[in-house]
């Protein structure tokens, strides 16, 4: 009897302690990773809920509150990080950025970003170290994203002040996609007088004597190709320079993009090696455009037939045919009224638009003007007749002179609108083919909101747009294209939040990833940043100025500024 006794005493024990270790390893389990108290926390939540803290156990967000509710979820092991003010707001993402091509170029390119270099003298100061540190023979190029507005000069450099700043060394600087001038030894380099030296396209401006003036015209393909040529010579490690401009972008608090467009197969090597190496610090998404002009239908159907939309993990994504779908149907950057497509092309796009919608695909098309976009909703429209486009969330990219009908007709059709800061650069150009109040308007964000459109936000970068949003936010909330030539009309204008919102929410929703990013949410990836000015309330002018000092995706750490690492508590 007592050995009985002494049986159930020793398994009553052994019981209670099971039971200590369970409360102990569930107590445990409740505990965050990590907790970041003491913010301005953004949620961008249907509510726009300002909260205090975050908790975040693992790749995901627990909880988000006040400070008394967050703090109650540390445990022993719990990292602390007293936020002291700062603002947080979920990653950004960019929906339109042409990063894959843009950062292979990234480490050979030199960059006269407006608000960084504010004079024309200061700009070929930068080429010039640039070329004393490589060497001569060594080519230097600025490759967009700048306007001559930008400089005190209020002028773009001579093809003859670079030829003398740079005579051993080639050079090439690019204006957007309207002209580029290259020096002497570019000429030479590149054989440019010789017959047949140059991509179809390009044309060579001569002075009256028949010599090569260093000024180049083209359009968008031309230009891309020249500089291909170019970015050759240059044996840059493209894998390497992609990756640090994905740590730029984390610097500047972006955690995923989607890329539109970025050439041939072979371009897209860097990126997936990246991926299978488990070192892609910013989420990509990216879609494909068609690489043929003409029989773009059967092109897509031999390049997708083992692709489905979609298809990729957490970090890469393929989702499905981008920006160009048939070259005739493409206006580039159009600035005004006229485009025409011819009725061959207008066929071809229904074949591809047909094709993509019966497989399934998310698409985004290029369209700069009204009359381009009323071209494809044509086509579209056919479409809709047997295919639902709003579950397949298509989207029409840029639209800077969009009208009412035609926004009225793309939310019938379901479709969605994504913006970029094209006319940030060149709402000059805009108006002096539409008129100062199309300008004014463009683009036409709040058009599209009265609407009802789905709008989400890019850059276009990096010839274009700015890297890293923040130059897009201002202009969305300040309207001040550059130099200030124009001002967005007040009416057309977003408060912080809304703008916010086209590269958070609305972003996320484009890739069909509201239900895991995109907000500050328990139970969404910890996909955020936190920023070393107050969004909310820094000058206007200043918001372009904003830099993330703690960034994190899925959780994990992607940057953090040494500054900031003094601020954790444990």
């Amino acid at each position: 009897m007592r050995c009985i006794a002494r049986t159930l005493a020793q398994a009553m024990a052994v019981g209670c302690l099971m039971a200590a270790c369970g409360t102990q390893a569930q107590a445990a389990a409740a505990h965050a990773d990590r907790i970041l108290v003491n913010g301005t926390v953004l949620t961008m939540d249907a509510a726009d809920t300002v909260a205090q803290a975050i908790a975040i156990r693992g790749e995901r967000i627990v909880a988000v509150g006040a400070n008394p509710q967050i703090r109650r979820l540390a445990g022993p092991a719990t990292e602390v990080i007293d936020l002291r003010g700062r603002t947080v707001i979920p990653g950004l993402i960019d929906t339109h950025i042409h990063a894959i091509r843009g950062g292979q170029s990234y480490a050979f390119e030199t960059y006269w970003y407006e608000g960084e270099t504010t004079s024309l003298a200061a700009g070929l100061a930068q080429l010039r170290q640039t070329a004393q540190a490589r060497g001569p023979g060594k080519w230097v190029a600025v490759t967009g994203s700048w306007h001559p507005d930008q400089f005190t000069e209020k002028r773009a450099p001579t093809p003859a002040e670079l030829t003398a700043l740079l005579p051993d060394n080639p050079a090439y600087v690019q204006y957007l996609y309207d002209y580029a001038l290259v020096n002497a030894k570019a000429i030479e380099v590149l054989g440019l007088d010789q017959p047949d030296a140059l991509p179809p396209g390009i044309r060579m401006e001569r002075d009256s004597e028949g010599r090569l003036t260093g000024r180049i015209f083209g359009a968008i393909r031309p230009l891309s190709a020249l500089f291909g040529r170019i970015l050759a010579q240059s044996q840059v490690d493209a894998k390497a320079s992609l990756q640090a401009f994905f740590g730029r972008l984390n610097r500047l608090g972006v955690t995923a993009l989607i890329d539109p467009t970025a050439g041939p197969g072979a371009a897209y090597d860097p990126l997936f090696a990246l991926w299978r190496e488990d070192r892609l610090s910013v989420r990509v998404g990216y879609r494909i455009p068609t690489l043929v002009a003409g029989n773009e239908a059967e092109w897509f159907r031999n390049t997708l037939a083992y692709l489905p939309p979609r298809m990729g993990d957490g970090r890469l994504r393929f989702l499905g045919p981008g920006e160009m779908l048939v070259h005739g149907m493409d206006d580039g950057v159009t600035m005004g009224p006229g485009f025409r497509p011819a009725a061959k092309d207008r066929e071809e796009l229904l074949k591809v638009a047909t094709f993509a919608a019966s497989r399934g695909y998310p698409v985004e098309i290029h369209a700069y003007t009204d009359d381009a976009a009323n071209a494809i909703l044509d086509v579209f429209e056919e479409v809709a007749r047997h295919h639902d486009l709003g579950k397949l969330r298509w989207a029409m990219a840029h639209l800077n002179t969009g009208k009412p009908d035609t926004f009225r007709r793309m939310k019938a059709l379901g479709l969605a609108y994504t913006v970029q800061m094209g006319p940030y650069f060149e709402a000059g150009a805009i108006g002096h083919a539409n008129g100062h109040h199309v300008a004014e308007a463009a683009p036409p964000v709040r058009l599209a909101l009265q609407h009802g459109l789905k709008v989400a936000g890019g850059t276009d970068a990096t010839r274009i747009g700015i890297p890293g949003v923040w130059r897009a936010l201002e202009f969305h909330v300040g309207g001040y294209s550059i130099g200030r030539e124009v001002r967005r009309n007040a009416d057309f204008r977003l408060s912080r939040l809304e703008a916010l919102r086209l590269y958070t929410a609305n972003a996320a929703w484009i890739s069909f990833d509201e239900g895991s990013r995109g907000t500050l949410e328990a139970g969404k990836l910890a996909d955020l940043a936190v920023l070393d000015k107050p969004y909310l309330t820094v000058p206007v002018e200043d918001i372009h100025r904003i830099r993330s000092v703690l960034t994190m995706v899925d959780g994990k750490v992607v940057h953090l500024d040494g500054g900031f690492a003094a601020r954790k508590v444990r």
